[in-house]
């Protein structure tokens, strides 16, 4: 995103523009790549063979500091928020729901599929140099964070659907879709199986849901939210204590009682105590970024690369790493020790510089993304919602881990975007990148 761009937007930007909504985007992005960096735990084994696993596997002192990095909650907030300003533009305009859908899918898979064609040509290359194996690791690896895209997938794709029905009986439908969770939850703690995978849907919906509803100003006060939030606090950690769960909010390699993968009652609990206190604080970030325009432009800076960030912060680790491991700088100290901390600062401090280093070549892509949404889609809303579940387990697939579940996943993600979802307009020019008339979309899409 240029300069002029972003001071166009900051200077353009509505006086009634929930900013607390961009705020909560960029650091959701931010926490995540930190949270994920902070939490790599990379080295050799007495064998010599490279180990690439999460340190609360060997630390679950640590479970607790997921706390404060677990934001996807956060961000479902914050984008059902803007989906319900969003959708409510396009419907004025008398747009069809299907082209809102084809659109906002675009915006999300235009940086995405230059990740996935990365690591399409980096496991094509291991495998002709006879290094597929590590190739194939470093692929599961980059792959890690998109299971939330799986999930954003589906949540977005039916929000055309879900937000009518929500307006409808705002009460009712939250409570239905609550006690729909909660019961396939208790189904899957009684061992059936299955049904509890359903939640993979449902729980991230209830937090889009919770969005609609802040957008629509259905939420309690905010003198309410201030005993509301810290009650939940405390609810969630009573929770945690005495009930099965674990304490990580992050999955930590171990499936039993996992809070989150599905989303269990206690990832509910976590996150709605962390929506309360969101929304508890957006007036007074609101009045920070509206009075602080640099602060607003630096919002604005990391919004415009946002999901770049966040679809490339693994892969970087990923280089990072390979680096270090070329000239023996990976971490030997015990997972969680002082010493082990020291050793690892190389690890984060060169997964930042490739970071930024990659951000310069695909930036331009998640800003592509953002201006596609002025092609209409081909098809009808049940054929793109059908996409959009293709896509969705694609994606699902790619973080896999497995090499053949990689190779599908890669595949249908792939399959899906160019037979169906691509829009012959979508191309943007690099010079159409740097001085195009983004301020104004950036303005209108949140």
């Amino acid at each position: 995103m240029s300069s002029l761009d972003v001071d166009q937007l900051v200077a353009g930007a509505k006086a009634d523009r929930n900013r607390a909504v961009d705020f909560y985007k960029a650091v959701a992005m931010v926490a995540v790549a930190f949270g994920h960096w902070m939490a790599i735990a990379v080295f050799k084994d007495d064998e010599g063979s490279i180990v690439a696993k999460n340190a609360l596997e060997f630390d679950y002192s640590l479970a607790w500091v997921t706390w404060a990095l677990q934001v996807m909650p956060l961000f479902f907030l914050a984008g059902g928020f803007s989906s319900a300003v969003s959708l409510d533009s396009h419907n004025r305009k008398g747009g069809e729901p299907q082209d809102w859908v084809a659109n906002r899918l675009r915006r999300m898979m235009v940086p995405t599929m230059i990740l996935a064609y990365f690591w399409m040509v980096v496991l094509a290359v291991g495998g002709a140099a006879q290094v597929g194996e590590l190739a194939f690791l470093g692929a599961a690896a980059g792959a890690i964070p998109l299971w939330f895209l799986a999930n954003y997938t589906i949540d977005t794709a039916i929000a055309p659907i879900t937000l009518p029905l929500f307006r409808r009986n705002p009460l009712v439908f939250f409570l239905g879709i609550g006690g729909a969770f909660t019961l396939f939850e208790v189904l899957g703690l009684a061992g059936v199986p299955l049904i509890h995978g359903i939640n993979w849907v449902i729980g991230w919906l209830i937090f889009q849901i919770l969005g609609f509803a802040w957008k629509d100003g259905l939420l309690p006060s905010r003198k309410a939210l201030g005993f509301i939030a810290p009650a939940m606090w405390v609810i969630t950690y009573l929770v945690v204590k005495v009930g099965p769960w674990r304490a990580s909010m992050v999955n930590d390699g171990d499936a039993t009682f996992n809070p989150t993968h599905p989303p269990s009652i206690a990832l509910m609990l976590f996150g709605l105590a962390y929506c309360a206190t969101a929304v508890f604080l957006a007036p007074s970030i609101n009045t920070w970024l509206a009075r602080s325009a640099s602060s607003f432009k630096v919002v604005a800076i990391l919004g415009g690369v946002g999901m770049s960030v966040y679809l490339w912060h693994f892969t970087a680790a990923v280089l990072a790493g390979i680096g270090l491991l070329l000239v023996d700088g990976l971490p030997t100290a015990e997972v969680g020790s002082f010493d082990w901390w020291v050793q690892k600062t190389p690890l984060i401090a060169l997964s930042f510089v490739i970071l930024l280093v990659v951000l310069k070549f695909v930036k331009r892509f998640e800003l592509e993304g953002l201006l596609s949404d002025k092609a209409p889609y081909r098809g009808s809303m049940a054929r793109v919602l059908v996409s959009a579940a293709l896509l969705s387990g694609g994606v699902k697939l790619w973080t896999g881990g497995s090499p053949w579940k990689i190779v599908v996943g890669l595949a249908l993600t792939t399959a899906v975007w160019h037979l169906d979802l691509k829009a012959k307009t979508s191309h943007l020019s690099a010079e159409s990148a740097e001085s195009g008339p983004l301020s104004s979309q950036l303005t209108a899409e949140r």
